[in-house]
């Protein structure tokens, strides 16, 4: 059994997305709790590196989700949890190299902390809780054999 592409695109949009603008708007919240609202626009907005993961990470979860087997729910929140999480460390890992810093390990793993912080990977993770459940699931090319053939008839 596997997901459609229809599905897994709206399932890995949607989760990236939504948990991208979580850890934004928890951003703005507390700079403009702070420092007020006047320089907030740049680091979320006007970065580049911010559409890479997006669009990386919109692409690797459709691929897991229809290449990947239909795995019970909890199963699917670790793998793409875990997807979600590499493709943030790496992203944001060539940003700092990028940018020149000596070590880039160092600030990708510093960015996972403060996507922690800012709710970005915990909504990220209750999304795709939630979104698996609406996920279109199909028999595979290859056929099923009649025990699963009947569950899926269910």
């Amino acid at each position: 059994m596997t997901v459609t592409w229809r599905s897994a695109v709206s399932y890995a949009f949607t989760v990236v997305v939504l948990s991208w603008l979580t850890g934004a708007a928890v951003d703005v919240a507390w700079t403009a709790a702070s420092d007020g609202p006047g320089g907030w626009l740049s680091p979320w907005v006007k970065d580049p590196w911010n559409a890479v993961f997006v669009a990386a990470a919109v692409a690797s979860l459709t691929l897991a989700r229809r290449f990947l087997s239909a795995l019970p729910r909890w199963r699917v929140v670790l793998v793409d949890g875990f997807v979600y999480l590499v493709v943030l460390l790496v992203c944001s890992g060539v940003s700092a190299w990028a940018d020149g810093d000596d070590v880039p390990a160092d600030a990708a793993f510093m960015m996972a902390i403060f996507a922690l912080f800012t709710l970005q990977l915990p909504a990220a993770w209750l999304l795709c809780a939630w979104r698996t459940g609406h996920l279109e699931v199909v028999l595979s090319r290859g056929g099923a054999s009649g025990k699963y053939r009947d569950q899926a008839g269910r």
